[in-house]
């Protein structure tokens, strides 16, 4: 087996658990009245429904078209990206001082969950910023 079968093998597995947990989140809805669990299933349903076009995004890469970005592309967009990075730096000092100041377990756990995640917004940003850069090491900028 290839390694682009053997990593279409896996995705398409992966995406099968994912449509899987989208069904699961939505039954345990169903089935709860408590506004905790019910947002705390819609945000997994959501993570899962991206997990999987993720997924489909990496398997069409490897056997449909070969995704290309360049230094040129991330630069068109870059300070727009700058922008809205600052932004989710002050959502994560946000989320930060909130997490401090919250007094019931509910708002922690809702506030770590939003902490999380705006800390991934701004990773996904810093990697284009290093994918930037070793564009630009790669092409003598």
């Amino acid at each position: 087996m290839s390694k682009v079968d053997e990593m279409v093998d896996v995705l398409r597995h992966w995406q099968s658990l994912e449509r899987k947990a989208m069904n699961d989140t939505a039954e345990i809805m169903e089935k709860t009245s408590s506004s905790l669990i019910r947002i705390i299933m819609e945000i997994i349903r959501h993570d899962s429904l991206m997990h999987h076009r993720v997924q489909q995004f990496l398997i069409d890469s490897v056997t449909k078209e070969s995704v290309t970005v360049t230094r040129d592309d991330i630069s068109a967009v870059w300070d727009a990206l700058k922008a809205h990075d600052q932004a989710e730096r002050e959502t994560i000092r946000m989320a930060e001082e909130l997490r401090r100041r919250a007094w019931t377990a509910v708002q922690k756990v809702m506030l770590d969950y939003l902490l999380k995640e705006e800390s991934k917004h701004d990773a996904l940003i810093a990697n284009l910023d290093d994918l930037k850069k070793e564009l630009g090491r790669a092409s003598g900028a």
